[in-house]
């Protein structure tokens, strides 16, 4: 039997029937919603989605499983078979996160146990508890497509990826979106600033989402907030990670011999980005209605932008699209293509950094030139959609509930649908 769910606002998008992946993924749950289905009170969208998003994250759990007997003490074995996690302190980049990261560190500490792996499942628990919170807004971003959250909770790149402090800025960009398309600007700008603290490349994306609806008080007000909780993240001592490093298209050029001063790197990022900032305001701002896939779609490409130029790129970094991604793309495939390649190049970034791709040319680096261009043609392959959905008339974003009115929901719980206006 089919899940459907109860109560659906006139107009709201049942993606069983609209896209064909969905369509094909549900058979295992009875297939594509039927013409006279009926509702259940207990099964919403966010219990559903709450449901799955705790299945990905306990899978992605084990997947580090490898790891947990070594303990993460093992040289190159965290990489070479997929376990690595910042919160054990392995990563692939020479970057550091805020300062405060460290007092968390110390807080997991007071938890039973002892050693890496006690201290890294502790604070598992909250990022995990933190990622349940993103599904929960994201549900409530557009009344009428709550199932668009599906594309968060049940994310490849949520999956292999949320064991890091990225995870964080993930859930500073959905309480953007969240706070944001309800009209509650001092929230968006706090996620944001939040956000921003642990992955720089989210203050781009900020000034997309904000240029979609509200007025110019919510704007100074979000980002205001967004300023004030920067400062206070980054107060105790801000992230690192300046300098061309792992998979940045600044550290390809470097390895095939191409230096590209400081200045350069600042100039083509501001080109990008400018070019970036055009197409939103051409295709997505001007081409459509001010609705949360409007306001999302914007976010997604100056993001991408700037995660296609940023000097540092972590795979994990990839998480802060995601929440983005989920509510401004329209069909699944585009999310599949775009995680499928960013997958492909996390295992070979993997490999590369552990050593397990012998090359066959000393100090021969082009199958880890593979792995960052696979990851930026996934960005590519993100905007392309975007822009391509955007200037479509027939999108279906007219539909869809203006965002920025400045009308809080005076019902909203976070952890429950009962008697919420919008389930």
């Amino acid at each position: 039997m089919a899940v459907h769910d109860q109560g659906r606002a006139p107009g709201s998008d049942a993606p069983t029937r609209t896209d064909p992946v969905v369509a094909a993924m549900s058979e295992v749950v009875g297939g594509p919603l039927g013409n006279h289905a009926g509702g259940h009170r207990w099964w919403t969208a966010a219990r559903v989605l709450l449901g799955a998003s705790a299945l990905t994250l306990a899978a992605g759990m084990v997947s580090k499983g490898a790891c947990v007997r070594s303990e993460w003490g093992r040289e190159d074995q965290p990489y070479a078979q997929l376990c690595w996690t910042e919160l054990a302190g392995t990563s692939t980049t020479a970057g550091t996160p805020p300062h405060v990261t460290t007092w968390l560190e110390r807080l997991a500490g007071l938890f039973p146990g002892t050693g890496t792996v006690a201290t890294t499942a502790a604070l598992a628990v909250l990022l995990a508890a933190l990622a349940l919170l993103a599904t929960a807004l994201l549900v409530r971003v557009d009344p009428r497509r709550p199932w668009a959250a599906a594309g968060w909770a049940l994310g490849p790149v949520l999956l292999v990826h949320w064991l890091s402090w990225e995870l964080v800025a993930a859930v500073g960009v959905a309480v953007l979106l969240w706070g944001w398309t309800t009209g509650r600007a001092w929230a968006a700008g706090v996620g944001a600033g939040i956000a921003a603290a642990f992955a720089l490349p989210v203050a781009v994306a900020f000034v997309g989402v904000i240029a979609v609806g509200g007025r110019a008080r919510d704007r100074v007000d979000a980002l205001l907030a967004a300023a004030a909780a920067y400062v206070v993240v980054t107060l105790p001592g801000r992230a690192q990670g300046d300098d061309a490093d792992t998979g940045s298209i600044w550290q390809l050029l470097q390895q095939a011999g191409v230096e590209a001063s400081t200045t350069t790197r600042y100039v083509v990022q501001l080109v990008v980005l400018a070019a970036a900032g055009a197409a939103v305001w051409r295709w997505v701002v001007r081409g459509g209605r001010t609705t949360p896939r409007t306001s999302a779609r914007a976010g997604l490409v100056m993001l991408a932008a700037a995660l296609a130029v940023a000097p540092t790129a972590p795979p994990e970094l990839a998480l802060v699209a995601l929440p983005l991604a989920a509510i401004a793309v329209r069909r699944w495939r585009d999310l599949l293509v775009w995680q499928g390649l960013h997958l492909l190049s996390w295992v070979v970034t993997g490999w590369y950094v552990g050593g397990a791709i012998v090359p066959t040319v000393s100090d021969d680096v082009r199958s880890y030139w593979l792995a960052i261009l696979l990851r930026v043609g996934g960005l590519a392959w993100l905007v392309v959609a975007v822009l391509r959905d955007a200037a479509d008339p027939g999108s279906g974003d007219d539909d869809a509930v203006e965002v920025g009115r400045g009308e809080a929901d005076p019902d909203l719980d976070l952890l429950t649908d009962a008697g919420h206006p919008r389930a």
